[in-house]
């Protein structure tokens, strides 16, 4: 029996220029950045190079198309340990950062990704302007779980403070991030755990360790 069903041309344009994206990473994963051609992207994901220049007008929109998707994933990855069905907000938030911390966030391939990028942040400013908006996403989802536990803590606050405590904290997750990425073996088991749940509750106040485990 034939399915007659038919995808309409706008899902298929934007599954195709996701297909695009992820063979555009596939090729970065393995060669680096100067290695994705449209050539080389063309061949990964088995399409004419005509096709990838009726969905993106330059190669630079690809890159940058696939650097947000690159980051966005991560957010949501880390932002998915803080949905459980949780007794508080302090339980969220150390969920939270228990997940920023460790695989498949903290992996090799994936700061050696991201490190291909980061040249061009520094001469591209599309990329530049890409970068503001994956790094304000995160920094704003911080932003609300440390809202949400001074909520539960009532605690005074004022935006100036959880602006810069969110600065603050995803600072500090940046730098396990790329350390445990690059040098693995230099940290003990949940060593990053354990240090970036001192880090987010010495800058906060509120102690968080006891949330990995309590419900």
């Amino acid at each position: 029996m034939t399915d007659n069903r038919r995808i309409p041309r706008k899902e298929m344009s934007i599954n195709r220029k996701s297909e695009l994206v992820d063979a555009t990473l596939r090729v970065i994963a393995s060669d680096g950045v100067k290695a994705a051609t449209v050539r080389s992207i063309a061949e990964e994901a088995n399409v004419t190079q005509g096709l990838i220049r009726y969905h993106f007008s330059s190669k630079d929109e690809l890159i940058i198309a696939a650097y947000e998707k690159h980051m966005t994933n991560l957010i949501d990855v880390a932002a998915r340990g803080s949905d459980g069905h949780y007794s508080s907000a302090k339980k969220r938030l150390a969920m939270f950062v228990q997940a920023s911390v460790k695989p498949p966030i903290i992996d090799a391939q994936v700061i050696a990704i991201w490190a291909g990028f980061f040249q061009l942040l520094f001469h591209n400013q599309p990329m530049r302007e890409s970068h503001k908006k994956t790094y304000h996403l995160l920094r704003n989802h911080i932003q609300q779980l440390i809202s949400d536990v001074f909520v539960e803590e009532s605690r005074e606050t004022t935006e100036k403070e959880l602006r810069q405590l969110s600065i603050a904290c995803n600072a500090v997750l940046d730098g396990l991030w790329i350390e445990g990425g690059i040098i693995p073996d230099e940290f003990l088991a949940d060593e990053l755990v354990e240090t970036a749940i001192r880090g987010f509750s010495a800058l906060t106040g509120v102690e968080l360790k006891r949330y990995l485990t309590a419900d």
